[in-house]
């Protein structure tokens, strides 16, 4: 891929196999994020192909929430969403923080999230793309805000939940590469 005369991603093939857990790293302004708008078909190759087999989930970096509350937050990806399917998410999320605030899932948050740190607005936002399912989860330095011990629970009980997933992970922490299948130095 190369956006004017600047090339950004070049030479690059790999097949993602079903179910593999797959940690992408390399410097800022590699390529990494510009991967994954390719494989939601954000931007179109220059040259080469990118073929997806299946629906993809997106989580990308940072907060991503809007002001209203949790529970709104979360029904974006799947408005139709249980009260037991929200509960489920937001557990493999490491966000059962939620069920201890004074109104629960009702609690009403303010712009990007505002009343929560950013770790545990991270984590709602994981939950809430989890909700959206996908055979494919793209997930954008989803821990950048965790501690060492809440990123590990984090990543064990997403593999747990979603043993048959396929994973691609865009993180700059050796952490996460140690609990994937395999790594990708871009």
């Amino acid at each position: 891929y190369a956006k004017g005369d600047r090339e950004i991603l070049s030479d690059f093939t790999h097949h993602f196999k079903k179910g593999t857990k797959t940690a992408i790293m390399g410097k800022t302004g590699i390529g990494k994020t510009t991967l994954f708008r390719l494989i939601l078909g954000f931007i179109q190759p220059t040259s080469g192909r990118i073929e997806v087999g299946g629906e993809t989930c997106f989580v990308p970096q940072g907060n991503t929430l809007m002001s209203g509350t949790i529970r709104y937050n979360l029904q974006l990806a799947k408005p139709e969403a249980t009260d037991d399917e929200l509960r489920q998410v937001l557990h493999t999320a490491c966000a059962d923080f939620v069920f201890d605030l004074p109104d629960g899932i009702r609690t009403e948050l303010g712009e990007r999230g505002s009343g929560l740190s950013e770790g545990q607005a991270q984590r709602i936002a994981i939950a809430r793309g989890l909700l959206n399912g996908g055979d494919i989860l793209l997930l954008d330095e989803i821990s950048s805000s965790l501690d060492e011990e809440t990123e590990r629970e984090l990543y064990r009980r997403i593999f747990k939940a979603y043993p048959d997933k396929t994973m691609i992970f865009i993180t700059h922490r050796t952490t996460v590469c140690k609990l994937c299948d395999e790594q990708i130095s871009l």
